[in-house]
């Protein structure tokens, strides 16, 4: 991944290539494990295998692994899977009662 900030027609908000370790919780509680491909305000590229993506506008819920600069783990964060990609999905993240 380059360093150029990416923005596409689709999105409104520009998209930061990142690559941290992100647990993903389904809907079903099972747990996997996948990689930060780019984040924005408002949602986040997973790389993860097909046998592990969630159905397509399903609530998971994601935590990066990577302890915070204090030490204790980040927060979970609650997203929707908005589109499924060659190599993962496409999340956006909730808030409120979403």
């Amino acid at each position: 991944m380059g360093n150029d900030n990416i923005k596409s027609d689709q999105r409104s908000n520009i998209r930061h290539p990142i690559e941290v370790p992100i647990l993903l919780i389904d809907e079903n509680g099972d747990e996997h494990k996948a990689v930060s491909g780019n984040v924005s305000d408002c949602g986040l590229y997973l790389t993860i295998t097909l046998e592990q993506r969630p159905l397509l506008e399903s609530i998971v819920q994601i935590q990066v692994m990577t302890p915070l600069g204090d030490g204790s783990d980040a927060p979970i964060n609650r997203a929707r899977v908005m589109r499924y990609g060659a190599d993962g999905v496409g999340l956006k993240f909730l808030t409120g009662d979403e």
